[in-house]
């Protein structure tokens, strides 16, 4: 069986199991394993780690006759009917189990997500900065400040250059705002003196592309540098342990660069053929041969009992 977490009208859930069963594999759509209506249940010691799931009256279904999974959901409770420390204390727990469990199975799984990321799955570009440097990919400049002058001086150069204006993105949020005027430098520097500011030159229309797995899928014409930004782009999704995520490009003055990352992909982001090729491309990763991955082989077997 191949499990897809996540809402049962997610729609990488949907054209993922449309690709699967077409070609007679089984699967089963569902928000969280872990929780009513499953019944799971994990043991494991240094030797030993066995989990089960069981679905109404069906037959359990142990982890080593899970064939693959892709993450689309982390854990997320239904709160009607629960008191807010209550839902926290729960939620936490739940999406704590469900990481690691997911890391413990012996299968490919899509996205199996480092803590960083599973906790904090919008994290700021700046904290993907050193491995989009390592991999070789163009990023926009960032000047972060608590610095008033620091930060006129680089708009200042900016219009030098022919910009007009600054970009303020605060680090907790995807709001940005365009500093153009005395106004908006004085709100920007009372800002400051509480906190420090994160400011970006702006930059041109953007366009995504999905990695997944070996796959590169840009959206639209792919640009000129193809060769160069694909063979980085798989670096990056290597090194950050991602068999399946979205990165934003814009023009910037050096060419194009990244400006945004997304380590769950938006659907809504790419068009059919896209779309067609990114379910091709998990389905690959889902039902390719673990021995083909060095996967080496599965952990020893115990019994539920």
């Amino acid at each position: 069986m191949h499990l897809l977490l996540g809402d049962g009208e997610d729609p990488w859930c949907l054209s993922v199991r449309t690709v699967l069963e077409a070609r007679n594999y089984r699967t089963r759509i569902v928000a969280n394993p872990v929780v009513h209506p499953t019944r799971f249940a994990w043991r494991l010691n240094n030797e030993h780690s066995v989990s089960q799931l069981v679905w109404g009256e069906e037959p359990p279904v142990r982890d080593d006759r899970i064939a693959g999974v892709l993450v689309r959901s982390i854990g997320w409770v239904d709160p009607t009917g629960w008191q807010p420390d209550d839902l926290a204390y729960v939620q936490t727990e739940t999406q704590a189990a469900l990481l690691a469990w997911l890391w413990s199975l012996p299968c490919p799984v899509v996205n199996r997500y480092p803590p960083a990321i599973w906790y904090q799955p919008r994290a700021p570009l700046l904290s993907w900065q050193r491995l989009l440097r390592q991999s070789g990919l163009p990023t926009l400049e960032v000047l972060v400040t608590n610095v008033e002058e620091e930060a006129r001086a680089f708009g200042r150069r900016l219009a030098l250059g022919g910009v007009a204006g600054a970009v303020y993105g605060p680090l907790t949020s995807d709001v940005h705002y365009l500093i153009a005027d005395d106004e908006d430098w004085s709100g920007l520097a009372a800002m400051q003196r509480c906190a420090p500011v994160c400011l970006t030159r702006p930059h041109g229309a953007t366009q995504f592309v999905c990695v997944v797995g070996e796959r590169v899928v840009w959206e639209g014409e792919p640009p000129l540098e193809t060769a160069r930004l694909e063979s980085a782009l798989r670096r990056f999704a290597a090194a950050a342990g991602l068999v399946f995520v979205e990165l934003v490009f814009a023009p910037t003055s050096r060419g194009l660069g990244v400006v945004a990352i997304e380590p769950h992909p938006h659907f809504e982001h790419f068009g059919d053929a896209g779309r067609q090729q990114i379910a091709e491309g998990l389905v690959q990763f889902l039902t390719a041969d673990l021995a083909h991955r060095g996967a080496g082989a599965a952990p020893p077997r115990a019994s539920l009992g």
